[in-house]
């Protein structure tokens, strides 16, 4: 193959490339943005008890994750479960996982937030906050995630790395329905353990300034081949002085 070739060939490659990276970031900012909108319209819809979204998903409903919830029961007297490798302010941890018993017997799991390793591992004067008697939890409802591995016990505690339902089940010797709820306070304050986790951020993310700059280097690269190229031409079109 000629150099000339072999050189277009591997701008023409590298253009590709950069072009396609540039538009892959595009189709995820636009994932980014309808996801955005699914929880925004499921958090921000009508809270509704957990009863009537479980008679949904039975029924063969759609049942967006995010949806506001309430969750009405008592905390059975069962170590709970955590879910491994969770952060708060950039401090490792764990989500504390509860199980709650409904008016008809049916269990939910409830994470009921964050808290630090220590005090998973009983290492800290700190402890979770009990939850006596019956309560009503507000919340969002998720649907099973799957992958979840089970890991050693923390402190007695099971460990799971990810909230798959059949997983945590395996992990607890408790039957649960289908859904699982995040808890949150909007009144929590630091130093009450578990931490209820926030709401995701409903940013764009970095993607539209990534697509931006992969246009960039493809723009560039044209620019600076093109030089090359004019270059190349000069240089040739100069006659040689023949010693």
């Amino acid at each position: 193959m000629p150099k000339w070739l072999a050189s277009h060939a591997f701008v023409l490659t590298m253009l590709v490339v950069m072009l396609a990276a540039g538009f892959w970031q595009l189709d995820r900012l636009d994932a980014r943005k309808a996801s955005n909108e699914e929880i925004r319209t499921a958090s921000e819809s009508r809270v509704v008890p957990v009863e009537d979204l479980l008679a949904l998903v039975g029924a063969g409903e759609d049942v967006l994750d995010q949806t506001a919830v309430t969750v009405t029961g008592r905390f059975l007297d069962e170590p709970g479960l955590l879910v491994a490798n969770r952060t708060f302010d950039t401090e490792p941890g764990f989500w504390f996982v509860a199980p709650l018993e409904l008016d008809d017997g049916r269990i939910v799991l409830v994470s009921r937030g964050w808290i630090p390793r220590d005090v998973a591992a009983g290492r800290s004067p700190q402890q979770i906050e009990a939850a006596d008697g019956w309560v009503t939890i507000t919340g969002r409802l998720f649907a099973s995630v799957d992958g979840g591995r089970l890991g050693s016990p923390v402190n007695g505690v099971p460990q799971v790395s990810r909230l798959d339902l059949d997983t945590a089940q395996d992990a607890i010797g408790l039957e649960v329905v289908d859904r699982w709820v995040q808890a949150e306070d909007p009144d929590w304050r630091r130093g009450v353990i578990p931490i209820p986790v926030a709401r995701p951020p409903l940013d764009e993310g970095p993607h539209l300034s990534y697509a931006f700059q992969w246009f960039f280097f493809s723009t560039s690269t044209v620019i600076a081949y093109a030089l090359i190229l004019r270059r190349r031409r000069a240089d040739a079109a100069i006659p040689r002085n023949d010693q």
